[in-house]
């Protein structure tokens, strides 16, 4: 009869062992759960990240092609620079036959190094600033 309790100490001893040993490793896989669930979301931000910068780099791409391609110098040198090539005809805007230009109105501002007291002095005993 004592080998039976002492069996039964040793089964009971066996299952406490087996259990911490459970515990253990359900602790341990629930932290690479947790710790797997962060770095995917993690990696998802970094996809979006990546797709967008792939996406800039392609259209910074398209735009050097277009920049060094003929017809970007075409377009700048008809539109920007106003050339033209042999053979065009340039048409140049005239102004209507009765049009006479103004003189540019210069702003009524005169430029006066006396003091703003002297040119109210002056203003109200002559007439004029």
């Amino acid at each position: 009869m004592l080998w039976w309790r002492a069996k039964s100490y040793v089964q009971r001893l066996l299952i406490i062992v087996g259990l911490a040993v459970l515990l253990l490793v359900l602790f341990g896989f629930s932290r690479q759960i947790a710790q797997y669930s962060q770095l995917n979301s993690q990696m998802e931000r970094e996809a979006a990240a990546l797709t967008q910068l792939v996406s800039t780099q392609n259209y910074l791409e398209n735009q050097i092609a277009y920049a060094t391609s003929e017809a970007a110098v075409e377009e700048w040198a008809r539109e920007q620079a106003r050339w033209a090539q042999e053979g065009d005809f340039p048409i140049i805007p005239l102004p209507p036959a009765n049009f006479t230009p103004e003189a540019p109105v210069e702003d009524g501002a005169i430029a006066s190094s006396a003091s703003n007291w002297e040119a109210w002095i002056s203003w109200l005993f002559s007439g004029a600033p």
